[in-house]
């Protein structure tokens, strides 16, 4: 393929799924031969200094685009808006939040063909819901994660997708020969604080579950679950390169979320042969298969959860058995090798948008 120029917006530089995913795709397209790059539109910045300024305030001014969480291989440039008299020429621009689709879609041709790279339905998070579900009828053509918000594109919005799967990082989540799973076993979940992520259903799940196999820990992760105030253990902002040793030490990875764009932490999980108890939100059908790679349960349904995490923790053959299924399954069929192939076939195949997940490259058997 030709050699492009690729311009990725970003909503923000903090840690978040789909700011990884992103940086993930700069940085890969980038080895490609591709001359790639972000845009990080920033807010108007205080003429005073703030009691308590720091690093991460000039950050999230923009005025130092500054990402210190991730290994970023492209230029970070500092836009003061993405109009036209901003924006560099391009051959592609891509929204990655449903923000930007608006002044995407209003930049001019040579800013490169428009395309919204939707991660999730947004509007389950937006505090606008009307007016980001406006977004998704807007030109930029759609790029989607997963098959469910495909489905949600055409029949709410009649607007056809490109379906490409994101993958996680294989080289930092290491494949190892053997591991150690625990008696009583140890259970790990992604903290997060908004409703539609289910957290709280997970930890009703896991003490329902708990008092029927004494013994077993529950440990929270994630920027978010810094400072957390509970019983159960915290690892708190865990650096990437020690991610991999986390999934390892723990056998048991509970994923209670009612809808998920994707849900790449379960991918990253799996390739470490951590056995994955995740509900059916709608991201988790591209690789959770119930009792052949996962045990998967319906959304808000607590009891049910609890018991796939009572069968995993005393039945340590299925666990087992369905954590080597799960890890030889995602590193066979999700990987970023492919998910940048489509990707770079959405940039210039313009027949692909069919219909509802049509697909960016022939399907794996």
């Amino acid at each position: 393929m030709s050699k492009l120029r690729i311009q990725f917006t970003l909503p923000f530089l903090n840690l978040a799924g789909g700011n990884k995913c992103v940086l993930e795709y700069a940085n890969r397209l980038k080895e490609r031969g591709h001359d790639v790059w972000l845009i990080y539109s920033y807010p108007d910045i205080p003429f005073w200094k703030p009691r308590g300024f720091t690093l991460t305030h000039l950050r999230d001014w923009g005025i130092l685009p500054w990402i210190n969480w991730f290994d970023v291989r492209v230029p970070v440039l500092r836009c003061p808006d993405l109009a036209n008299d901003c924006v560099p020429d391009a051959d592609v621009v891509l929204a990655t939040t449903f923000h930007w689709v608006p002044y995407v879609s209003k930049l001019s041709a040579s800013k490169g063909k428009q395309f919204n790279l939707i991660q999730a339905y947004e509007t389950d998070y937006a505090e606008d819901k009307a007016f980001c579900d406006s977004t998704y009828r807007l030109p930029p053509k759609h790029i989607v994660n997963a098959s469910w918000v495909g489905r949600v594109m055409w029949e709410k919005f009649q607007r056809p997708s490109v379906k490409v799967i994101p993958a996680a990082d294989f080289e930092q989540f290491e494949w190892r020969p053997s591991r150690e799973y625990h008696t009583p076993p140890r259970c790990l979940m992604q903290y997060h604080d908004h409703a539609v992520k289910g957290v709280e259903d997970g930890i009703k799940a896991f003490e329902i579950a708990a008092r029927e196999v004494p013994g077993m820990t529950l440990t929270f992760y994630g920027p978010r679950s810094v400072g957390l105030r509970t019983p159960h253990l915290v690892a708190g902002m865990v650096p990437m390169e020690t991610m991999s040793d986390l999934y390892y030490d723990h056998d048991i990875f509970i994923w209670p979320s009612h809808r998920e764009g994707l849900g790449t932490p379960c991918i990253e999980a799996m390739a470490c042969k951590c056995a994955v108890a995740t509900t059916d939100n709608g991201g988790s059908e591209e690789f959770a298969f119930h009792e052949q790679t996962a045990l998967v349960s319906p959304p808000r349904d607590v009891k049910a959860l609890a018991e796939n995490i009572v069968r995993f923790a005393k039945d340590v053959p299925l666990r087992r058995r369905l954590a080597e299924v799960s890890c030889d399954w995602v590193r066979r069929h999700i990987t970023w090798d492919r998910a940048c192939d489509g990707l770079e076939r959405c940039f210039v195949d313009d027949t692909l948008w069919k219909g509802p997940n049509s697909p960016a490259l022939p399907e794996q058997a």
